[in-house]
């Protein structure tokens, strides 16, 4: 029997990169050989799509594209002939994909850029379709639809840079309806790049003017004290939800910058059992309200008065042997071969029977 043939795409031009990479390495590392055959893609920070059929330690130190062997390569669109091109010489050649695995962060890959791309292949892949990828990662569209429907986030407000004329009045209207600290985010990073915080109106139009250099738009919202705790999702129709687990991060004050490493992961999270329960139902709710698919991280704040509120609903988590995702799935009995198993042949499970028109 032959193997199932995994097309791995990795890289891209977002500032999560280095993420990407992680995640395509860790995958490479420990998927099922007997199994599957992966064929690694990846995109340069210039947006070049190679073909790269090297090692994956190359892929972890970022030196994947000097490969002498790395021949341009495009995924086919005709859902007839399911699978990439590579060119090399000017001549192409056709390969036969089973299931696509994106590993894509950030712009151009989680906001349903990929998706959109892969959706006209008529090739299963992993990972939420379009409009739930857009609406994951922006996160006032996340929170608009949060709100509408009755869960609860921060108090928040939106500003996008045609508005830098009116900075002046518009940090004053927050300040006015917001408490300090308020966070700003840049609406459509994933990463800690361009977050900022203020403790008064000065700091709050430096912060603002930041992180709209990231973005056309930004969040601004209250800081919320409390625990910070994840939930994985995964599945289709029928959905395999985690215990939540406790991201504890050790910060000066509120650096942001530095966050992603010095935080440590705590799985199960030590909170009632009720707790657990009522963030396992909400986990799901919100992920089938948002029409994720395949996967997702739904993260929540706990506040010091014990109230849940949803922070942001991460549609392509983070993959690697130490990352939130992959211990809350072990911890619900799936060695990290069998997480990579079950993602793909969802995908293909689900996909079978559907039309690309």
């Amino acid at each position: 029997m032959s193997k199932i043939r995994m097309a791995l795409i990795f890289g891209g031009v977002s500032n999560e990169y280095e993420t990407s990479l992680l995640a395509a390495a860790s995958i490479i590392e420990n998927i099922d050989t007997e199994e599957y055959e992966t064929v690694c893609i990846g995109i340069t920070r210039k947006g070049r799509w190679l073909y790269y059929p090297g090692t994956s330690e190359n892929i972890l130190n970022d030196t994947w594209s000097e490969n002498p062997d790395c021949t341009p390569v495009v995924i086919s669109p005709d859902p007839n002939r399911k699978g990439i091109i590579k060119i090399e010489d000017g001549t192409a050649a056709f390969f036969r994909v089973d299931v696509i695995f994106p590993v894509i962060y950030g712009k151009n890959g989680e906001d349903g850029t990929i998706a959109g791309i892969l959706r006209t292949t008529g090739i299963p892949f992993v990972g939420s379709d379009i409009m739930a990828s857009a609406a994951c990662m922006d996160k006032t569209y996340t929170r608009m639809v949060l709100g509408y429907n009755g869960f609860r986030t921060s108090n928040w407000r939106m500003m996008s840079r045609n508005e830098l004329s009116l900075l002046d009045a518009k940090c004053r209207e927050y300040a006015g309806t917001l408490q300090f600290p308020i966070i700003v985010k840049p609406a459509n990073f994933g990463s800690s790049e361009g977050i900022g915080v203020a403790e008064d109106i000065d700091s709050l139009k430096t912060a603002v003017k930041i992180a709209l250099t990231q973005d056309e738009k930004v969040v601004i919202e209250e800081f919320v004290e409390g625990e910070e705790l994840q939930v994985a999702v995964v599945g289709y129709n029928t959905l395999t939800v985690s215990v939540p687990g406790e991201v504890k991060i050790k910060r000066d004050s509120y650096d942001f910058t530095s966050m992603f490493s010095r935080c440590t992961n705590i799985v199960p999270a030590e909170i009632p059992q009720d707790i657990s329960d009522e963030m396992r139902e909400t986990a799901e709710k919100v992920y089938r309200l948002m029409g994720c698919s395949g996967m997702a991280r739904i993260d929540f704040y706990r506040s010091s008065t014990g109230e849940l509120i949803i922070s942001q609903i991460d549609p392509v988590p983070e993959i690697s042997k130490d990352s939130m995702f992959v211990k809350l799935m072990e911890n619900e009995g799936y060695s990290f071969t069998e997480i990579i198993s079950l993602l793909l042949i969802q995908a293909i499970d689900d996909y079978d029977g559907k039309s690309v028109c």
